[in-house]
């Protein structure tokens, strides 16, 4: 039901804004179809952005990692606009020189080539169906609201039920440790809605509640695990699964599987776009 209203509301929101730009072209001295195509793309650009931010705003609220970009996108489109404008009128504001504007739309889509390069990754990793009778399944932490989860984490717990139910005689290891503003750890957590909320036998349940990030999550379960050929699934959303699998590899898991929770929507796009920069930040980091 989401993703219907979703791309409807992206379908009116694309069309007003190419109503818009068409009305911003009206007094256009002279046309050149790059320029004039760059407004029809700008201007819906501009306006989903900001819609998007303030759905995001409602939706998850100003503690959301990266919401700033939105904004920062909108404002961009709408600087680009403007510029294009005046040089479509003819007028001397803001006006840029033309190697600067050669060097502009060089680095520009080089920029959106490479974006789309890596986004291509994360789109891969966020399917395929996990092997059955996995020794370990590891759910990632996710972050708390005091001592509840947050929905992304509630996703990746919901999975890993699933998986438990399906498989018997797998071993879960509920993966995070305790930031400054948790009231206990997002191991524990996770233990508490599997056993209190899904029926999963205890037992079947080992905590690491020592790791802040992704690289030590799967440090750490390893050192439980013990056994780097062991066969290991990846629980954690479907968006991060591409990042998560590339730090498993490199921590030595030889056998390791996605197991993707689903993305949820609507903030989803946004944890898709967010992830560029992490899989940037891990590529440099090797």
């Amino acid at each position: 039901m989401i993703k219907i209203v979703m791309l409807i509301a992206s379908f009116l929101i694309i069309v007003t804004g190419l109503v818009i730009a068409h009305f911003l072209l009206g007094k256009a001295k002279k046309h050149t179809f790059f320029d004039v195509l760059m407004i029809y793309v700008y201007t819906p650009a501009a306006l989903w952005s900001a819609v998007y931010y303030a759905v995001c705003i409602i939706y998850a609220g100003f503690n959301l990692s990266w919401v700033w970009l939105w904004p920062l996108i909108a404002a961009f489109c709408v600087i680009r606009i403007i510029m294009l404008k005046a040089r479509l009128e003819e007028s001397s504001f803001l006006r840029v020189p033309k190697a600067l504007t050669v060097i502009y739309r060089i680095c520009f889509a080089a920029g959106l080539v490479f974006f789309l390069y890596i986004e291509s990754f994360i789109v891969r990793g966020m399917t395929g169906v996990p092997p059955k009778g996995l020794e370990y399944v590891i759910v990632l932490g996710a972050g708390l609201k005091g001592d509840q989860p947050t929905n992304t984490l509630m996703a990746r717990i919901r999975r890993g039920a699933e998986y438990l139910k399906e498989n018997e005689n797998t071993i879960l290891i509920a993966s995070g440790g305790k930031g400054a503003d948790e009231l206990i750890s997002e191991a524990e957590c996770i233990r508490r809605k599997l056993v209190g909320e899904f029926a999963i036998d205890e037992r079947r349940i080992i905590l690491e509640d020592r790791s802040t990030s992704t690289i030590e999550n799967l440090r750490y379960s390893m050192d439980i695990i013990g056994d780097p050929a062991a066969s290991v699934g990846i629980i954690t959303n479907s968006f991060h699964e591409y990042r998560a699998m590339q730090i498993a590899l490199k921590a030595g898991y030889e056998n390791v599987n996605k197991v993707p929770a689903t993305t949820l929507l609507p903030v989803g796009i946004h944890y898709m776009v967010r992830e560029f920069f992490g899989v940037v930040e891990f590529m440099f980091r090797q």
